[in-house]
């Protein structure tokens, strides 16, 4: 069984999102595939202590997808371990070092909100570090926090001209923050022409492609910005909307 595929099976055991979109895995020594493999088996046959045992050996020894599966379990507290903010940090920062994007990610929103449980201040070099690692297995969500900070200036000079460009390139992965944000831009006019019509569109847009969560999010700008809009400029936002979803490929 890949990487790949013994992950998505782990993930569905522990109801974790073990993400493995775009990840470039460093090939684990012999060692360490093994160890990582007697962890699977433990974890089939119902004994996660020995599981988890295997999987640190495994991980220490280089194998991503142990190193991820641990951040998670430590996490979330689950899997027969106790939750360890500190222990997660520890297997993230071997599975991002790893090559797993996902995980890139999330040490990036580490970085980025500091933990002081562990003793970890908010570093924002490091967390555009991060971000930048996972932009480059073309996430969304990595380029989202990249814009988010070229244009607040967290790790970077303020530059709203790249920090568009990250939004742009977001976007165009559906991803609906970047929308939500985009519509926030073009509405405010920050670094952009001011345009209602294309603001609103984009709201629109991180409506339809977001989550429960991230629809919240933008119904709330929506609110925030109903007073600003003329007659006829909601149906317009709709054209923009609709036709930014043709040439991106429908649906």
């Amino acid at each position: 069984m890949t990487v790949r595929k013994s992950l998505a099976v782990l993930a569905a055991a522990f109801g974790l999102n073990l993400a493995v979109t775009g990840a470039v895995f460093a090939e684990p020594s012999h060692e360490a595939q093994a160890a990582y493999e007697r962890g699977v088996a433990a974890q089939q046959s119902g004994d996660m202590e020995s599981a988890v045992t295997e999987w640190k050996e495994a991980a220490e020894g280089g194998h991503t997808g142990a190193a991820w599966i641990l951040a998670n379990l430590y996490d979330k507290g689950v899997g027969g371990v106790q939750q360890s903010d500190a222990k997660a940090y520890e297997f993230l920062l071997l599975a991002a070092r790893g090559g797993q994007p996902a995980a890139a990610v999330r040490l990036g929103e580490v970085y980025l909100q500091g933990n002081e449980k562990i003793g970890l201040k908010q570093n924002y070099a490091q967390a555009l570090k991060s971000f930048e690692a996972a932009s480059l297995a073309q996430r969304g969500d990595a380029q989202y926090y990249v814009s988010i900070m070229h244009r607040n200036g967290w790790g970077t000079p303020v530059d709203r001209t790249e920090s568009l460009r990250w939004l742009l390139l977001s976007a165009n992965k559906r991803y609906a923050p970047a929308f939500a944000e985009l519509g926030r831009v073009h509405m405010e006019g920050e670094g952009v022409a001011k345009s209602r019509i294309d603001g609103w569109g984009y709201l629109m847009l991180a409506n339809r492609f977001g989550d429960a969560g991230q629809r919240a999010a933008a119904d709330e700008l929506m609110e925030k910005y109903e007073g600003w809009m003329k007659p006829g400029e909601k149906e317009k936002a709709q054209e923009m909307a609709n036709t930014w979803v043709a040439s991106h490929g429908g649906t």
